[in-house]
């Protein structure tokens, strides 16, 4: 997956970099920590990314993955699930290559710690925040 990974970070650096500050932003806008409702995240989130228009570049992530491993994604992804969610922990694209193989690309912005259960901002640099895998 290092080649994958070589490519995503080259050719969406600034998507990546976007994302990031949109969970910066949600962040600041979160006045009581912690945080142990993921939907304090997820959703402030999701309206951050939206309005910076960051979904269709976020899902473009998908579409290079793709091309790295020299394959296509079946169908016609589009911003919606389950092509692309934004979860507690950032924004998750996924599809089907071709090979039958599920591609899944990650923007790990939140860690969850289990005990107690809480949430937290990583505070990733773009190497830390990507996470690419084959299902």
């Amino acid at each position: 997956m290092r080649p994958v990974r070589r490519r995503l970070r080259s050719d969406h650096r600034d998507t990546i970099t976007a994302v990031i500050e949109a969970g910066e932003r949600v962040v600041t806008g979160i006045d009581t920590w912690p945080v142990t409702d993921g939907s304090r995240i997820r959703e402030p989130l999701r309206r951050e990314l939206t309005d910076r228009a960051l979904l269709e570049p976020i899902l473009g992530l998908l579409a290079t993955g793709s091309d790295a491993l020299g394959e296509t994604v079946d169908g016609s992804p589009v911003t919606a699930p389950p092509y692309l969610v934004v979860t507690s922990h950032g924004p998750l694209c996924r599809g089907t290559l071709e090979s039958g193989r599920r591609l899944v690309v990650e923007l790990g912005l939140f860690a969850v710690e289990r005990r107690p259960r809480r949430y937290r901002f990583r505070d990733p640099g773009v190497e830390e925040c990507l996470r690419v895998r084959l299902e």
